[in-house]
């Protein structure tokens, strides 16, 4: 069989090692062998490399969010082509789905696809597929299962404005700004939380409102209050993982909805969270994706399965946009991503809160 290189881990904490004996692996049905051009990294890629989390075996190959061209197709593959251009997550933990590799498989009904052509192969559109997968699908499930947020059936269709608010903590984050636009497209007003520093991000991702996040708890509910009109909101998501405390009081205290219903959505999937009486409680558990072995997975699975065909649509028409908050590091290919993982870690990567990209091959 192929080798191929890329770079691999022996154990949880073990140091990035570039190799050049990866088994190239080769597409089933409905899969896709794709070439990696850009990859995005996440804050579950250090979870993974120090802990073992989510991962199925070592030496392991990791990854989340990518930009692909397509090599070739298996059996039954018909949404995807050879040449065309396909942005996403991968699978996290899974050898043959993870893009720190030369070559990796994608199943076509789990990743969003542009086609061939001089715009579709536009460098900037390139780095920009490799800032949406995660974000845009754990933001996803987090307003439509959790907060049972109504989105548009398709491209063309709008919902009806609402006099109603919906509040997203952590708005300036990857996974907020897909919230913030997601809210927004179910017709809601958003209220975002983040630093004074970041308002202006999660304003741009469409947030009517912003409040600081590093005020004291009640100084936020306060915030929350006056800017909701006293209440007028049922639905809060917490992106950041950080904010449950606050979340389920701002639904208990202030939360003034006429249906009695509230909802609260979170990515914090870990922690031990006592939700109050009257409030639904999701957690958001992206990390299952691709794992159809178990029941969880195989309803994540299929959840994303849907939210794929309907955030196509959107992205198509304008109405979902990929982040402009990134940056592309210095270098090219494995060496440069090890480095680049090395600094995200540590934490001492110059990047002012961005998505960290990374350019691995030409196409």
């Amino acid at each position: 069989m192929a080798a191929q290189t890329g770079i691999t881990i022996d154990g949880p904490g073990k140091s990035y090692t570039v190799v050049d004996n990866i088994v190239r692996p080769s597409p089933g049905p409905n899969e896709a062998l794709v070439k990696t051009l850009y990859v995005g990294l996440n804050p579950v890629d250090p979870i993974m490399h120090q802990t073992g989390l989510l991962i199925q075996s070592f030496p392991a190959v990791t990854g989340s969010d990518f930009c692909a061209i397509v090599l070739s197709v298996g059996p039954d593959t018909t949404k995807i082509s050879e040449g065309d251009i396909v942005f996403g997550c991968a699978p996290i933990g899974i050898n043959k789905f993870s893009p720190f590799q030369e070559s990796f498989l994608v199943n076509e009904n789990w990743i969003l696809r542009t086609h061939t052509g001089d715009d579709a192969l536009d460098e900037k559109k390139l780095e920009q597929g490799a800032t949406v997968g995660a974000g845009l699908l754990t933001s996803g499930l987090g307003l439509a299962e959790g907060l049972k947020v109504e989105l548009p059936a398709s491209g063309s269709d709008r919902v009806p404005s609402k006099d109603e608010w919906l509040i997203v903590m952590g708005g300036s984050g990857s996974v907020g700004q897909f919230a913030v636009q997601l809210g927004k497209l179910g017709g809601y007003k958003v209220a975002a939380s983040c630093s004074a520093s970041k308002a202006a991000i999660a304003q741009k991702a469409g947030a009517d409102a912003t409040f600081d996040n590093r005020a004291p708890i009640d100084e936020q509910l306060g915030m929350i209050e006056r800017i909701t009109g006293g209440g007028r909101f049922a639905r809060v998501f917490d992106a950041s993982a950080q904010s449950s405390d606050l979340s389920l009081r701002a639904l208990d205290e202030i939360a003034n909805t006429s249906s009695g219903a509230k909802y609260f959505s979170t990515v914090d999937d870990w922690s031990d969270i006592k939700t109050p009486q009257g409030i639904t409680t999701y957690r958001v558990q992206f990390g299952q994706l691709g794992k159809t072995s178990t029941p969880i997975g195989t309803e994540i699975t299929q959840k994303c399965k849907a939210l794929v065909e309907l955030f196509q649509t959107h992205l198509i028409a304008g109405n979902l946009k990929p982040l402009d908050t990134y940056t592309v590091m210095d270098g090219q290919g494995w060496e440069a991503l090890s480095q680049t993982l090395s600094g995200f870690e540590a934490g001492s990567l110059k990047i002012d809160g961005r998505k960290p990209v990374v350019k691995i091959a030409d196409i």
